[in-house]
This record gives C-alpha cells, sequence and structure tokens, in this order.
C-alpha cells in the first residue's frame, strides 16, 4: 500500500522532510518503559511498531502505543516521524486494531499522560513534549 502524504502546516512539513531525530527534535520526545532496552530506532520500525507490523518488543512486551487522538502537535509530530498526517496515522492505528494487528491504543489527553502511560506499561510508546519530565521508569528513545 502506497503511503500518501498530506500535510497540515508548515512546520509538520519541515519535520517531514528531516531524515534524523535526535532526542528531542522539534520539541518533542518519543517515550518508551525503562523495561525496554531500545535506545533508538528506525523511522521505519517505529512505524511498524505504532501500525501492528511490530507485535512485541525485545524484552517481549506487548508494543502498546499511547496517543492524544486528533491534529495536535504531539500527534502531528508522531505522524511526521513516520511520514504520514496526523489523520493518516489515526487511520492507520484504526485500521491495525480492526484486523487485529494492534492492540488498541491508549488515549492520552496530554504529554503528562504519556509520560505516566511510559513509565506504567512495559510496552509503551509515545509522544511528548520535550520538556515534559521524564519518570525515571521511562526514557527517551532516537528516531533515525
Amino acid at each position: 500500500m502506497k503511503a500518501r502524504r498530506s500535510f497540515f502546516v508548515a512546520a509538520v512539513v519541515a519535520l517531514s522532510a528531516a531524515s534524523s531525530w535526535p532526542a528531542g527534535a522539534g520539541g518533542f520526545v518519543v517515550l518508551v518503559n525503562r523495561a525496554n532496552a531500545i535506545t533508538s530506532i528506525s523511522r521505519s520500525d517505529l512505524k511498524r511498531s505504532v501500525t501492528g507490523g511490530i507485535k512485541q518488543w525485545g524484552n517481549g512486551a506487548v508494543v502498546q502505543v499511547g496517543i492524544i487522538p486528533g491534529d495536535v502537535p504531539e500527534t502531528q509530530y508522531f505522524g511526521s516521524l513516520v511520514d504520514l498526517s496526523s489523520r493518516e496515522l489515526l487511520a492507520r492505528i484504526q485500521e491495525a486494531v480492526f484486523k487485529g494487528e494492534l492492540r488498541r491504543p491508549t488515549v492520552l489527553r496530554s504529554s503528562s499522560d504519556c509520560a505516566a502511560f511510559a513509565r506504567s506499561s512495559a510496552g509503551a510508546i509515545c509522544v511528548a513534549a520535550d520538556g515534559e519530565p521524564v519518570p525515571p521508569e521511562a526514557h527517551v528513545v532516537a528516531v533515525h
């Protein structure tokens, strides 16, 4: 299936054009649980993990996506990392859940919820604002 590209705002266009995302790039970070040993993830593996292609992390935990529904900055950034608009990302996640390829995502309301989710779920992956305090039970993953 060919990925379509549509961008809602100029910031998303600028973020999508980059080929590497160090921790904190664009004012956001990708968080996972401390039990997850990954320190970096490729954009293609990130896309596969949030659309059902990767079902378990190396630690055996089932991938559990946490996402803020809607066209909010965190979801726009998440989408830009996988070359999708926030709307397309949410649709892909919904499709993967419907097909049984992905657990239903945890609905977050804020970056604080992402940090709490990453702290409490061994399979968690979510996006938070760069300034959000990262609890000791979670860590930032670089996307390349």
